[in-house]
């Protein structure tokens, strides 16, 4: 069903502590034993083989995280290997996140790709889907991915941020900026090895679908003592005292607000609806991934000190905004929330605006299937005239 070159894409394979795929298991001795390919085996048929070894255990499962009636049973062989297999289905194509239970204690795969969330490492397995394709690796102009390191006097510490710069730079000028943030319990490098937004990107401006931007990506799940989850003023005044700052000190960009946007998936939609609205001086997009507009799921719209002015002013948005965007899987869990923030955008009459765009992609989940495909169409839209 699946082109073997597509299942073996380096895209598809690489993780955040490698970028060549996982190296088949050594075992027995280091040097002269066998080496065995574990962890998680992509078949042509979209199924994928989880392979564990383990010989002094007894049992072993495999969850879907994002599915958690989903269990995948792994019986254990003769030589010690625990093996399951999980059917293909459309509903769980794209990155999935896999938690391995042996004796029914949470085990992270060494064999497996890993990314950064819940506050830990987290094993996945990419299965090939129609959202595929956005990512991968083309024989185009690729950009690059730059750290940076910065002291802030806001949090009282040493931070990181990646700012993407597409292939363009190299060769002069100045850019626009998007300001993107990650979601709940994850941090800066999820977009990079999870959103693959440097391909994605790259595979956008070679086929001229959108104009050349860079992209910054910083921690917002960091709190000042005092600060609740909701609570999102460390970051506010770090990102526009701080990190802006920094970038239009360093990097060739076109620094007025007419050249800068913000977006995030899920709590960073948060972080962008309050940070844009109430500085509608230094954004002119916005972009909400699998998210709200509200500070959380259950205050009510207008309680919501940053969407009062909606009420009192239903004009606000277009006035500021040339682009907001909102986009969600239609098997998001969240999805009535996005419905009720949808209805009363309609009251406003914002819906049928064109500065208003929004997007159900049929059969994702709160996943990264639906955050790629947000990303992809909201930066076709980004700072065209």
């Amino acid at each position: 069903m699946f082109d073997p070159e597509l299942i073996r894409s380096r895209a598809l394979s690489e993780q955040a502590c490698a970028f060549h795929p996982p190296y088949p298991e050594r075992i027995g001795d280091f040097w002269g034993g066998e080496h065995i390919p574990t962890g998680a085996i992509v078949k042509e048929d979209g199924s994928v083989l989880f392979r564990l070894y383990a010989p002094g255990m007894d049992r072993a499962r495999a969850v879907l995280t994002a599915f958690p009636d989903v269990q995948i049973p792994m019986e254990k062989n003769d030589a010690g290997f625990f093996e399951g297999t999980l059917p293909y289905d459309v509903r769980w194509r794209g990155p999935q996140d896999i938690r391995f239970y042996l004796n029914d204690v949470l085990y992270l795969h060494p064999q497996m790709p890993a990314h950064y969330r819940s506050f830990r490492q987290v094993n996945f397995v990419e299965i090939p889907g129609p959202e595929s394709e956005m990512i991968l690796l083309h024989d185009v102009p690729h950009g690059q991915v730059v750290r940076e390191v910065f002291m802030s006097r806001v949090r009282g510490s040493w931070q990181r941020m990646l700012v993407y710069l597409p292939p363009q730079y190299r060769s002069g000028g100045e850019y626009p900026v998007l300001y993107l943030q990650h979601g709940l319990t994850e941090n800066e490098s999820e977009w990079v090895n999870m959103g693959k937004v440097p391909y994605l990107l790259d595979n956008l401006l070679a086929e001229g679908k959108c104009v050349p931007f860079i992209v910054v990506m910083c921690d917002g799940m960091e709190r000042l003592p005092g600060e609740g989850n909701w609570d999102f003023g460390s970051f506010t005044k770090m990102l526009l005292g701080e990190v802006i700052p920094f970038v239009e000190k360093n990097y060739r960009v076109i620094p007025d607000r007419e050249h800068r946007a913000m977006a995030g998936l899920s709590m960073g939609s948060e972080q962008t609806s309050v940070i844009g609205f109430t500085h509608p001086e230094v954004f002119s997009a916005l972009g909400l991934f699998s998210g709200f507009m509200r500070i959380d799921t259950k205050t009510p719209f207008y309680a919501c000190p940053h969407l009062r002015l909606l009420k009192e002013d239903p004009g606000f948005i277009g006035r500021h905004f040339g682009v907001f965007f909102r986009s969600i899987g239609e098997k998001d869990v969240y999805l009535p929330v996005f419905l009720e923030d949808r209805a009363q955008l309609d009251t406003l009459g914002i819906l049928s605006k064109p500065f208003c765009h929004e997007h159900v992609y049929d059969g994702l989940t709160h996943d990264w299937g639906a955050f790629r495909r947000g990303m992809r169409d909201f930066a076709q839209l980004l700072f065209r005239k």
